[in-house]
């Protein structure tokens, strides 16, 4: 009886040893357990880090990799900074060994299809899902945002538009970089510098920031509604005059270009007041018989960190100045601008020159600190921007007024109803986009120094009315 427990307790300390060395073989994580792709990069592991490795025990059956991969990415997805839970990434990894490379390669290429697809039908573009994995994750998750990208969009066989495709090429994901097949997971890790292991894992975190991507207002249309002309087609509304943009464009990097002040003020302030001239032009050219009318048109600017609330108050004075409608979304930090092509152009070109002149008198400054030594550089710079985008925003309307002013006085009285009916299109299209829109609070000043900085920087890059014809050499 005694050599029967004996033995009994034996196997009992066997199992306990055993299931303690299962225990911290997964403690160690990823990062200890190096992959069979680095030595064979068609994605057959030689290791037991690698798929298709691991023995099922009789009598259990093996989760299904898909389920577990999407339960994993939503369990990511929800945490901003970590991975999945450790239970779960545990799982993911374990399931991923009973599977073989390219059954793993080919369920996460499916997966992140069907994750892309249902984001570009909800509003979404191919540069603004890696921005978003950017801005969640890290560079290298949009990077693998941007292969997955590159591999869903190899099934498409329509042309995308332009704007679609001009984004691709922006991204570098025209093509398939990794070859013919679908398994991109594995080459991706290999040029990466990362095991099979970790790869997979960010994966998982990339694919829950698209999964928790919310739908979003549709500027483009989606592949779904691709054509086959679609590619040859331009963006509906798009009537720009190309000459009138170059010349502003030039007229900003002169005044970005020299090193006095005067100078900059009055390129910069004849820049305005020929896009809103412009602008009028165009709006009594559509009123007239035979003239193409054509709706207003959409687009987003993303602003980036630091400062970007600031900064997009920047951009939403120079819209309004312009006739543009402007819509912020604090948590993808991008604005949405509502208006006529040649408006929005115009908008663009002026917010791009602005922010450099701004940030260029910010940083002068340098590092700001109180009498105690305590840093107020960050709010020193908020306050700074905020300041310089509302006084911007005054002097832009008051040039806008001018040029009207102007123009009624050259053409007659007949031109406001033309505007006002312009605006009114422009109304009706934001409401129609964004039919529950209301008006937020904005930013608070908290550093008195950068708002006199800021307003006195805006004040130096006058925008009121040209009062003397420009006689500037060189």
């Amino acid at each position: 009886m005694g050599s029967k427990g004996g033995r009994l307790v034996g196997k009992q300390n066997q199992e306990r040893r055993a299931a303690k060395k299962r225990r911290d073989g997964r403690r160690r994580g990823p990062d200890r357990v190096r992959s069979g792709w680095a030595d064979h990069p068609g994605g057959s592991p030689s290791d037991r880090s690698g798929p298709g490795r691991s023995e099922t025990p009789p009598g259990r059956s093996v989760p299904d990799f898909r389920y577990v991969l999407i339960t994993a990415a939503r369990a990511a997805g929800g945490r901003a900074t970590s991975g999945p839970p450790d239970d779960l990434r545990d799982v993911l990894i374990e399931v991923a060994r009973h599977n073989s490379s390219a059954a793993v390669s080919l369920i996460v290429d499916e997966v992140f299809a069907e994750g892309l697809s249902y984001v570009w039908e909800g509003g979404w573009q191919p540069a603004e899902v890696a921005r978003a994995v950017r801005r969640r994750r890290s560079s290298l998750h949009s990077d693998l945002a941007v292969t997955s990208v590159a591999a869903a969009h190899a099934r498409i066989a329509t042309a995308p538009p332009p704007e679609w495709s001009a984004q691709l090429r922006d991204l570098d994901a025209e093509t398939q970089w990794w070859g013919s097949g679908r398994d991109w997971l594995g080459p991706w890790a290999l040029r990466s510098g990362l095991s099979w292991t970790e790869g997979l894992l960010i994966a998982t975190e990339t694919l829950g920031v698209i999964l928790h991507l919310p739908v979003i207002e549709s500027i483009l249309p989606p592949p779904s509604q691709w054509s086959a002309g679609v590619g040859s087609v331009r963006r509906s509304g798009a009537v720009v005059d190309d000459a009138v943009l170059d010349k502003v464009r030039a007229l900003l990097a002169k005044a970005e270009g020299t090193t006095f002040q005067h100078e900059a003020d009055a390129f910069t302030a004849k820049a305005q007041e020929m896009m809103a001239r412009h602008a009028i032009d165009e709006a009594l050219a559509r009123g007239t018989a035979g003239h193409e009318r054509r709706p207003p048109v959409v687009r987003r600017v993303a602003i980036d960190d630091p400062y970007s609330r600031a900064k997009g108050s920047l951009l939403a004075g120079i819209a309004a100045a312009n006739g543009v409608r402007s819509v912020w979304d604090s948590e993808f930090a991008h604005m949405t601008v509502i208006g006529f092509e040649a408006d929005l152009e115009a908008v663009d070109l002026l917010f791009t020159s602005l922010l450099m002149q701004a940030s260029k008198a910010m940083l002068s400054k340098g590092r700001v600190v109180d009498p105690r030594g305590r840093s107020r550089t960050r709010s020193y710079r908020q306050s700074f921007y905020l300041a310089f985008a509302g006084r911007i925003g005054e002097r832009l309307a008051v040039a806008t007024r001018q040029a009207r002013v102007d123009a009624e006085r050259e053409i007659g009285s007949e031109i406001l109803p033309v505007l006002a009916g312009r605006q009114e299109e422009i109304d009706e299209a934001t409401t129609r986009m964004f039919p529950k829109l209301r008006k937020g609070s904005g930013l608070s000043i908290t550093n008195e120094d950068g708002f006199r900085a800021g307003r006195v920087a805006a004040e130096l890059a006058t925008l009121g009315p040209i009062q003397e014809r420009l006689d500037v050499t060189g």
